[in-house]
């Protein structure tokens, strides 16, 4: 039973969506099976060379690529009536064929690209050759499945233009508005990956203290964005491709086997590389549209920009979070990361520590020997404390001369040796005085501790107990470290 017309051109409409080589394959089938072909192929001409390049063939119920040029001598009759768009039967050792030309050119109506080609009818010998009615047949049947491909084609072009301009308004508004937080580098890559449908997304963006590219995130095709921050890549000639192309060197074999379904963006900011952006189609080979390559080229200075202003906007808020002098964070961040920290604690049930640090004598330091030399002690007694800490630790400087110390699973014990440590090493410090006698200060500290659960249920309970602890301290001489524990012993009367 023969297929429909309708059904034809339905399923031709379907593969214009995969690409010219699935249309044409098609086509080719469709031919093959409404005269009854022993196969079918399609060239393209190339008139400079005068030649017709085999594109597509079909045979034994397949499609495949193939090469063959047919010389196209334009005196002879295959020439004459391809040069006049008119079919031509030809009789070979074998074979009986039949050349159907095709093109659009000039014919209103029909937007988009202009096309033109050669399909070949092939039929054996033992069989008819082509009757006039099967040639007209055959060549009206060839012009109209063409001539709705353009029509296909130019309405799939329209639906890409219509997705790409709605791209453009939200993808423009995601990069104006990715200012506020690093999650805005998620929102970026998952935008990017939506809109153009790649199978992979990702952004590596230039450490340029270390010297090195360093992975970000990853956002793929069913919708998880993931860390790449493991990944670190020198920023050497040679170390990897992408350090080369960020580097502007040439690169390997691989961008050569890939380069069409594959593309690197560098991104870069008044002339200055900060990144690259890497979108790809390894997974499905699909070979990336060039409309959606070029509209994502016009993308990459507001990607550029959307990146800087994250990283800008990271820079400002650490600057607004740590003290500057002693690099500790600030009071404010502080009690943001103590609530999670103890609410955390709550759910393992494992202990946390907090240590309450006050300097000796800090006013007096001041007042003796000037600002400029209490900065100095402020800024050697921040820098020993960074040094000692573990990764999860958070300290901060409090206000004046008071910092804390936040001790995530570490109990009484433990919290008492780092303190011990702490002070020792504060103890060794010799901060340059060299208008005064000794020509050199040693600084001192007083510590209380609290932990959880033991001592304290609540964030206010547990600063309020290591701020008793301290004071106790403070009370009988300075310089020394207690815990809470041991201050409520030392209150507690004498058991008779």
């Amino acid at each position: 039973m023969k297929k429909k017309e309708h059904d034809i051109y339905e399923e031709l409409e379907k593969a214009v969506l995969t690409g010219p080589n699935a249309f044409f394959g098609h086509l080719l089938r469709e031919l093959a099976a409404a005269y009854s072909l022993d196969g079918v192929a399609f060239f393209e001409p190339d008139l400079k060379k005068s030649l017709l390049g085999l594109k597509l063939r079909y045979k034994h119920g397949l499609v495949f690529e193939h090469e063959e040029n047919i010389r196209l001598d334009q005196a002879s009759p295959l020439g004459q009536a391809i040069l006049r768009g008119r079919s031509h039967a030809a009789r070979l050792p074998g074979m009986h064929h039949l050349y159907i030309p095709f093109s659009l050119e000039g014919q209103a109506g029909v937007p988009g690209p202009q096309r033109s080609g050669v399909i070949r009818a092939e039929r054996l010998h033992g069989k008819r050759g082509f009757r006039d009615r099967e040639r007209q047949g055959a060549q009206t049947m060839v012009r109209n499945l063409v001539r709705h491909y353009y029509r296909a084609e130019y309405a799939e072009l329209s639906r890409r233009h219509e997705r790409g301009m709605a791209a453009v308004a939200e993808l423009t508004e995601i990069f104006a508005t990715s200012i506020r937080v690093r999650e805005s580098f998620k929102h970026i890559l998952t935008g990017v990956q939506k809109y153009f449908g790649f199978d992979r997304v990702r952004l590596y963006l230039i450490d340029k203290g270390a010297n090195k590219l360093k992975g970000e995130y990853s956002a793929d095709i069913r919708g998880q964005v993931k860390s790449i921050s493991y990944d670190e890549i020198p920023l050497e000639p040679g170390a990897h491709r992408f350090a080369d192309i960020v580097l502007g060197k040439s690169t390997g074999a691989f961008m050569d086997r890939y380069r069409e379904c594959v593309l690197y963006l560098p991104l870069v900011v008044q002339g200055s590389t900060i990144g690259l952006l890497i979108v790809d189609n390894i997974l499905s080979q699909h070979k990336i549209d060039p409309a959606d390559l070029s509209m994502l080229k016009s993308f990459a200075g507001q990607i550029a920009l959307a990146v800087d202003n994250v990283k800008l906007f990271d820079k400002v808020e650490e600057l607004s979070l740590h003290d500057e002098l002693t690099r500790l964070p600030l009071r404010r961040y502080f009690m943001q990361r103590f609530q999670e920290e103890f609410y955390r604690a709550e759910r393992s049930r494992k202990p946390m520590a907090l240590a309450w640090i006050d300097l000796d004598y800090f006013k007096e330091i001041n007042d003796t020997y000037g600002h400029q030399i209490g900065d100095k002690v402020l800024k050697e007694v921040g820098r020993v404390i960074l040094g000692n800490l573990r990764k999860i630790d958070f300290p901060c400087r409090y206000g004046g001369d008071e910092i804390l110390i936040l001790l995530p699973e570490t109990g009484a014990f433990d919290a008492r040796k780092l303190c011990e440590r702490l002070a020792a090493e504060i103890r060794d410090l010799k901060i340059p005085v060299p208008f005064s006698r000794n020509r050199e200060l040693q600084v001192s500290l007083s510590v209380g501790i609290s932990v959880f659960p033991h001592d304290a249920s609540s964030t206010e309970e547990l600063l309020r107990k290591a701020d008793e602890a301290l004071y106790k301290v403070k009370s009988g001489g300075r310089g020394s470290i207690m815990l809470f524990d041991e201050k409520a012993a030392e209150a507690a009367p004498d058991a008779k």
